[in-house]
């Protein structure tokens, strides 16, 4: 007997099987963390509920029969109909090698124990057994586009969710340390050399100068973390670091040595900008960023850049953190007062030069008090908000950074 399998993408996985449990007036055949699935005999149904970040969509479409014969005939026909299909591939586990049918009259103590194994054995080798055809008409296939046809009626478990970001260690820790290091040092460079060449650009307009500047340091950010994103995670930030270390998704070493390395790359990068316009290497701000106002500015910044970072991460759409992350931090220059910081690396950084975006030394230990505070309450508030993570994030390294 054939049946349909269709399995959903859900939000919430406690929620769909309430509501199908109520449908079909059936309990879930199978069920485990992220997964459900309900065998359906009026109509011939399995349905298959696996939780994600974006509910309501479909996860495959297939058929399940009895025989072989029936799927050669649908891998035929489809092939005749000019569609493309990877083929049948036969998964049949071959028999053990073992005499099944002349068994000792005496058991050998712990045979009873051995037969259990043996017929667990044969149970998983059973569910094992399938023949399986599908089309290979893209990575993420809509409905109609993509066809299973199972043999064995048992049910299988769903193909994993494919992670959206690398998990911390992934690449050697040395490698990942230089790639905090030369990002925030790009990053710095982009946000000090674009304010000196919007300074010298437009001397007389400030509001000019701001736009040249936070256009420059969104994209400049948004490249970045797409680049450095499979090496370290792109964090160039250490309160992205920080909270990463606290959720547990890094070790203190891997902490230690990226933020360690987030300092010294922005002290460079700064260094380098100000070479780049025949400045001094290093020319210490004299421009004071001190008032109630400006320090709940860059709290606010703080607690919205974490909010987009912890946000796109903890739903499964790392993916998304360059375009995202770069957009905020543009938008964020103009809607706070601080002009958004942000980043206590880039706030240390950015004491080294006498330019349009320095702070003076003596403002840059309440601005990175308050970056924190806003991060702290960020990683709160995410929790209550995406109390549990999606599948494909399980541990993620959190790209991300400020300006």
């Amino acid at each position: 007997m054939s049946r349909i399998q269709l399995a959903l993408n859900v939000s919430d996985i406690d929620q769909a099987v309430e509501f199908y449990s109520k449908l079909f007036a059936a309990e879930p055949a199978k069920r485990k963390p992220g997964y459900a699935n309900f065998a359906i005999a009026d109509p011939p149904l399995k349905l298959v509920l696996i939780e994600g970040a974006v509910g309501g969509t479909l996860n495959h479409l297939g058929v399940e029969v009895d025989t072989a014969p029936e799927v050669e005939a649908a891998e035929s026909r489809l092939s005749g109909d000019g569609l493309d299909t990877t083929g049948v591939d036969d998964l049949l586990l071959r028999p053990q090698d073992r005499n099944v049918g002349h068994r000792p009259r005496r058991r050998p103590l712990g045979g009873l124990r051995q037969d259990r194994r043996r017929r667990a054995d044969d149970q998983l080798a059973a569910r094992r057994r399938r023949l399986s055809l599908s089309l290979s008409l893209g990575r993420r296939l809509s409905l109609g586009q993509q066809l299973l046809l199972r043999r064995s009626p048992t049910p299988l478990q769903p193909t994993p969710l494919q992670p959206d970001t690398l998990r911390p260690g992934a690449l050697s820790g040395g490698r990942a340390a230089v790639a905090e290091a030369l990002g925030t040092g790009l990053l710095v460079a982009v946000v000090v050399g674009s304010g000196i060449t919007a300074q010298r650009l437009s001397p007389d307009d400030l509001g000019l100068q701001l736009l040249q500047n936070s256009l420059a340091t969104g994209a400049g950010l948004a490249a970045l973390i797409a680049v450095f994103e499979p090496v370290s995670g792109a964090h160039f930030n250490p309160v992205v670091t920080l909270i990463d270390w606290f959720g547990g998704a890094i070790r203190s070493a891997t902490a230690t040595a990226y933020i360690a390395a987030q300092i010294l790359g922005a002290g460079l990068g700064c260094m380098i900008a100000n070479l780049m316009f025949d400045l001094d290497a290093v020319a210490v701000s004299h421009t004071e960023r001190s008032s109630s106002g400006v320090w709940l500015g860059e709290v606010i910044a703080t607690f919205g850049l974490m909010m987009v970072i912890l946000g796109l991460g903890r739903t499964g759409r790392a993916r998304f953190a360059p375009f995202a992350v770069g957009g905020y931090i543009t938008a964020a220059y103009w809607f706070t007062s601080s002009t958004s910081f942000a980043n206590p690396a880039v706030t240390l950084g950015r004491t080294l030069t006498d330019t349009f975006t320095g702070i003076a030394p003596s403002s840059a230990a309440p601005f990175i008090a308050f970056q924190l505070i806003g991060g702290t309450l960020a990683f709160a508030l995410s929790r209550y908000l995406h109390p549990s993570t999606h599948p494909s994030t399980e541990r993620p390294t959190k790209p991300g950074a400020a300006q």
